[in-house]
């Protein structure tokens, strides 16, 4: 039992040292200093640890591809934004607003630096698609009036995506037979 509580230890001191490998010292700090704050001094942590993660388990998903995942990162990135955006402004405490500021900014950097350019813009149309107003009579109007065109872009692309998974599948089994 000793042995394998160990081993747990291992594997989160683990995990812990990878996820900090990027981060810059005054980063970590800040980070620190905000960790002590709001978690924890948090005077309920049952309300904070309810079992579910806010992001880590979208990020675990296997099943998204690398274009999707960048996407998903951004969406995250913008959603720590917000939120580090509205935390600055109703702290009072100067070192609070100083390192929710610095860890903002250092994540715009990395999100302009890594997920810059078309990812960028895919985002902007989702949430463009996704505020759309389906009782207003105009947009009902241009949808009907797109539909053909749109139903048949995704029935091709359907197709594709069907025809490069059969490749795939193919190579994989040619590659099997081979060996």
């Amino acid at each position: 039992m000793m042995t394998l509580s160990w081993g747990i230890c291992f594997v989160f001191f683990g995990m812990m040292v990878y996820s900090e490998a990027f981060l810059p010292e005054n980063i970590k700090d800040s980070i620190d200093h905000l960790n002590t704050h709001y978690v924890r001094k948090n005077p309920n942590p049952g309300k904070l640890y309810d079992g579910h993660s806010l992001f880590l388990d979208k990020l675990k998903d296997k099943s998204f591809e690398e274009g999707e995942q960048k996407l998903l990162m951004i969406i995250i990135l913008d959603a720590y934004n917000r939120i580090f955006t509205r935390m600055e402004n109703e702290t009072q405490d100067e070192k609070l607003k100083h390192d929710l500021h610095e860890v903002k900014e250092e994540m715009n950097k990395l999100k302009a630096h890594y997920f810059s350019g078309k990812h960028a813009n895919i985002k902007k149309y989702v949430t463009e698609l996704l505020a759309l107003k389906e009782n207003d009579p105009r947009i009902q109007s241009k949808a009907i009036f797109e539909l053909k065109t749109v139903y048949n872009k995704a029935a091709i692309l359907g197709t594709q995506s069907a025809d490069n998974h059969r490749r795939r599948r193919h190579a994989k089994r040619s590659k099997k037979q081979h060996s």
